[in-house]
Order: C-alpha cells, then sequence, then structure tokens
C-alpha cells in the first residue's frame, strides 16, 4: 500500500454530504460499475485491439474494518454524546455500501486514568454489538492537556488486539480534541506508532474536535499522511458523526484490473492493462486503456469467452446488493484467415485406370479435393468460357469434364461409370472450393479441346 496519500478535508463538505446522509441519498454515490460492461470482437490472429476501461469505485473501501477510536476524557463528552446518538446511522450507512463491512470499538484517555486503553468491541459483523460496545463509552480522567493516543493507534493496530481480518480494508477512525504524549505511557513514539500502523496496513482517519488542538503538534498530519489516510478540518462535538462518513467516503483507494482471458482460453485470448495500478478517490472513477491480443495458440474461426474485474486495495470489487464480483464480459471470434486448398488431379476412368497423358488430361477424369482449416462450404466446377458452375461436389469425387467450345454447359448426373457428374464446358475447368468464411481458392482442371 503507497501510504502517502492522505486527504484534507475542510469544512464546507461537511454540509453537502449532511444533506445527502439526511436524504438517504449517500448510498447512491456508491457506483461499483466497469464500462462497457462487455465487449465483443472479431480480430485476426496476431490483432490487437485497445478499449478504454472505466471503473466506477464504491464511496467506501472494500470488505473494510472500521474501528471507532475515541478520546473519551471528559472534555470530550459533546463529541462522544453526538457519536452514540448516531451510531446507527454511521453502521447501516457504511453497511448499505458495503454489506460485508465489520468494526470494532476502542477507546482512551491518558497514563493514570481508568482506562488508559481499552478494546470495547474487537472486529465484528454484530451492529448491534457494536452500538452497545459505543453506548458503553463514558467520559473521565484526563488531567493534563496531552492523552494516550500514539499508545492506543500502535495497539489497535495490533490484529490480536483489534481482530483485524487477514483480507480487509483496515481502517481506525480516530477522534478526539488533544495531542498526544511523545512518548505515550507505553514508549511508544510518533515514529513507532506510524511505523505499527504501516506495518499492518492500517489508514487513520483523524476527526480533530474543537479544543486543544488533536493535530496542534503536527502528529495527526503525520499520521494520515503515512498511513494514507484522511485528515478532517476541527469540528464542532455536534458535527463529529457528519465527519466520520465524510472521512470514509474520501479515502484513497488503489485500483488495478485483472483478467482471467489468459487461464480460460489457452492463451489464445491475451490482455493487459495501463496503468497496472493507480490511486482514486474512493467514490470516483479509475481510467484504464486494456489491450486485448489474439495469442498464438488462438484456433482460426473460434470463438473464446472470458471476464475481467477490477481489484480495489487488492480485493475483487463486488456488488453490495448481490456480493458477486462485478465483471466485464469478453467475446472474441478469431477470424478465419487461411484460405481453402484446392487440387484437380487425374482420376480414375471407368475401368480403374488413371491415364497418363503428359501435360494435359486427355481423358478428362479427375479427382477433386478440398480442404480448410475450418470448414468447407462449398465444392463446384466452374466454366472459364462461360458463368456456368456444376451442381456442388464432395471432396474425392470423380468427375469426367468435357470440353465443348460453342455448347451448351450443363451437369450430368450420374456420371459414366460410377463417375459423380459428367460436367460439359465451353472453356477449361475451374475447380473452386469456398470456405465456410467465404475465403475461395481456385485450380485448374485442364483437358484439351476436341480435335477440329
Amino acid at each position: 500500500m503507497d501510504m502517502n496519500r492522505s486527504r484534507k478535508l475542510h469544512s464546507p463538505r461537511l454540509l453537502a454530504l449532511a444533506c445527502l446522509v439526511v436524504a438517504g441519498l449517500w448510498t447512491s454515490l456508491s457506483a461499483q460499475t466497469i464500462t462497457p460492461s462487455a465487449v465483443e470482437a472479431s480480430l485476426d490472429p496476431g490483432a490487437s485491439l485497445n478499449v478504454d476501461k472505466t471503473v466506477g469505485t464504491p464511496v467506501i473501501p472494500p470488505r473494510p474494518d472500521i474501528c471507532f477510536l475515541a478520546d473519551t476524557t471528559f472534555s470530550m463528552v459533546g463529541a462522544i454524546a453526538n457519536v452514540i446518538a448516531n451510531a446507527t446511522t454511521i453502521l447501516n450507512s457504511v453497511q448499505a455500501v458495503q454489506p460485508d463491512a465489520q468494526f470494532c470499538v476502542a477507546q482512551y484517555r491518558d497514563a493514570g486514568d481508568t482506562p488508559e486503553f481499552q478494546v470495547d468491541q474487537t472486529v465484528t459483523g454484530n451492529t448491534v454489538a457494536v452500538q452497545a460496545a459505543i453506548s458503553s463509552w463514558v467520559v473521565g480522567g484526563g488531567g493534563d492537556i496531552p492523552e494516550a493516543q500514539l499508545h492506543a493507534l500502535t495497539e489497535l493496530s495490533n490484529p490480536a488486539v483489534s481482530g483485524w481480518r487477514a483480507d480487509s480494508t483496515r481502517i481506525i477512525v480516530w477522534f478526539g480534541d488533544a495531542p498526544g504524549h511523545d512518548p505515550s505511557i507505553g514508549g511508544e513514539t510518533l515514529a513507532s506508532t506510524i511505523a505499527a500502523l504501516v506495518g499492518e496496513e492500517v489508514r487513520v482517519i483523524a476527526v480533530p474536535v474543537a479544543g486543544p488542538g488533536l493535530d496542534s503538534t503536527g502528529q495527526a498530519t503525520a499520521i494520515v499522511d503515512a498511513t494514507g489516510g484522511v485528515l478532517i478540518s476541527t469540528v464542532d462535538p455536534d458535527d463529529v458523526t457528519v465527519a466520520i462518513l465524510l472521512g470514509l467516503t474520501n479515502l484513497p483507494v488503489d485500483v488495478s484490473m485483472t483478467s482471467d482471458c489468459d487461464a480460460t482460453t489457452g492463451g489464445a485470448i491475451l490482455t493487459s492493462f495501463v496503468p497496472a495500478v493507480q490511486t482514486v478517490t474512493s467514490g470516483t472513477d479509475a481510467l484504464f486503456v486494456e489491450t486485448i491480443t489474439v495469442g498464438p495458440a488462438a484456433i482460426e474461426g473460434q470463438t473464446y469467452t472470458c471476464e475481467d474485474w477490477a481489484l480495489l486495495n487488492g480485493l475483487a470489487m463486488t456488488d453490495p446488493a448481490t456480493r458477486e464480483i462485478v465483471v466485464e464480459t469478453k467475446t472474441i471470434t478469431v477470424n478465419d484467415v487461411t484460405p481453402p486448398t484446392a487440387a484437380c488431379v487425374e482420376g480414375p476412368n471407368p475401368a480403374g485406370n488413371v491415364p497418363q497423358a503428359g501435360k494435359t488430361n486427355e481423358d478428362g477424369f479427375f479427382t477433386v479435393l478440398g480442404d480448410d482449416n475450418v470448414g468447407v462450404a462449398s465444392i463446384v466446377v466452374c466454366d472459364s468460357g462461360s458463368s456456368f458452375c456444376s451442381d456442388p461436389l464432395s471432396s474425392g469425387d470423380t468427375v469426367k469434364i468435357t470440353q465443348t467450345p460453342g455448347g451448351t454447359p450443363r451437369d450430368v448426373r450420374p456420371g459414366p461409370g460410377g463417375i459423380t457428374a459428367h460436367i460439359f464446358l465451353n472453356g477449361d475447368g475451374v475447380l473452386t472450393v469456398t470456405d465456410t468464411s467465404g475465403l475461395v481458392t481456385e485450380a485448374s482442371c485442364l483437358v484439351p479441346p476436341p480435335p477440329k
């Protein structure tokens, strides 16, 4: 995870987001989509096609584990009351966008207080338990201004303490009104706290509440910058809930594309994406160019199907309603560019003998041959001296060709002695083989004209 991509958000955004939450429109910001949703194309062997692709990311990154970490000293009484009153709104709003979101709850005060640090609920999907843990917060302690947040952040970063899931997007929502002791009560420094958070890939959303200043010594800025989190501008206690939601909707998310085309088609269809990965604010679009290439294993005339999907922070993007992976389907037909083969060879006469007549077939008996890598649509013998063509033949048929300049071209079946057809032409015979893709190959069936 690139940890140097924090967001600093200011109060005008709070009112706008509050309106969306109240109006029930907040979830409409979530747009887990891939455009186009389907690609259909016909390509020659070895050819490539570039496709512009837009990934609409969800307003909250996928599979989030969100830990609420509160300063519960006396000065935070208004902010704590606001979060307790609105915890259900926060939880429901998050799960409306990411149904598999889970939460944990923790608090901190300072050395000598009870508690100095406490996890009230480890990561769980049980929102009733989460609500109960938040509602259990009461304020107390905090004799001097700095508090023990560096200790709390370090402890909470540990999966054994917080209960982080192994494959989640880990987020700490931290709100308080005072800076922290450095070093803290367990000897934690700003540098060691950042190292612990970055090591566990935890993003931090910092919500400074009006007071002595959560970021007055620059700790919050340093932490969100290092973890790729969000720093909200200082808010009044009554605005903490909306500030939390604002922070959750402005986290950076790493977006990449992946595909099963190579594996599914056995190397017949290959895909690549530019850029390989990009970082956008959650809820906005990521743009890619996909190159689809027909690989050397492709079979001409065959249609292949496969899928692409987006990864957000390394996790497959899913539809919040169905929880299924959002995919773009691909249907690629490999064009048949290989013409059929055609040959008109001397064939046996009714006695079973193959005449040998030098450069031309004096007897006019031929075996017609036609083949194709995809499929043969038709085999006929046409007249070089008119527009006439015989009725369809099959590869391996033996025919008798007689040249009758000025006569009426015709196809007589069956021919003499079990021959498939006796074909009368004004000019030379032209064997014409057409494959199922419409490609045509011709071969001459030469007989000398009758003597004058």
